[in-house]
């Protein structure tokens, strides 16, 4: 009776794919089977420090050789543009939370075969916002973090929190790198571990920067990041 009702429903009120509009079949999860034939993850070189496009993917960037980063190591997926832009904008801001496992399970694909994944510990997110989590108490980077925890049989924990007011949403370059150093805060719980922090997009590195630095901070073993996304203009975030 049950699976009559719901072929009823799904056949008098289809959902859409958010990001061409089609009807969803009734076996497709988040967007239509052609736009996730689509989805691809980024290819060409990126620095292995922090992630973003390089020409040397066996050396770190002129920006971590200037300035090493925390963590040791972050992989990125994709590009912030097209059909995965589309959906992670419909994860974070329109509640398509049917998105999160199969886009967490693409992320913690390229994690697998790192050198250093059979290390970590545990896995946590970089946390919203705190406005947005009176709106949304899960957040995309949380959602993420939980499909990818659940894909590679590694524990999700809460270990930061976030301060301040600072949005990185919409913010030029320049307003970013000035992310303040005590946007977050962790537990004792992060001693000792390692650390696979997993966040939606990233753009400067300002966040997981900092994010990361907080870990390090409470005596975390080693961070790891992994994101899903790069966004090379951080005018098409939000």
């Amino acid at each position: 009776m049950e699976g009559m009702l719901a072929a009823a429903v799904e056949a008098l009120f289809p959902g859409l794919c958010p990001h061409c509009e089609q009807p969803l079949p009734g076996g497709s999860r988040g967007l239509c089977d052609a736009c996730w034939a689509s989805l691809v993850p980024r290819v060409g070189s990126a620095c292995p420090r922090c992630g973003v496009p390089a020409d040397d993917p066996s050396d770190a960037c002129l920006g971590c050789l200037r300035s090493a980063p925390p963590q040791l190591a972050t992989v990125v997926w994709g590009e912030h543009d097209g059909v995965l832009r589309t959906a992670i904008l419909s994860l974070k801001h329109h509640r398509r939370d049917d998105l999160a496992q199969p886009l967490g399970f693409r992320l913690a694909a390229v994690v697998a075969p790192a050198s250093w994944a059979p290390s970590i510990d545990a896995i946590c997110s970089v946390p919203s916002h705190p406005l947005r989590r009176f709106r949304r108490p899960w957040a995309a980077a949380d959602l993420l973090a939980f499909s990818v925890g659940r894909r590679l049989d590694k524990p999700v924990v809460k270990l930061l929190r976030r301060h301040g007011l600072h949005r990185q949403a919409g913010r030029s370059r320049a307003r970013r790198l000035e992310l303040p150093r005590r946007s977050f805060s962790t537990s004792r719980r992060a001693r000792g571990l390692t650390i696979l922090l997993i966040d939606d997009v990233t753009t400067t590195g300002s966040t997981i920067r900092r994010a990361s630095e907080a870990l390090v901070r409470a005596g975390a073993e080693a961070v790891y990041c992994a994101v899903l996304a790069h966004a090379p203009d951080s005018r098409r975030i939000s």
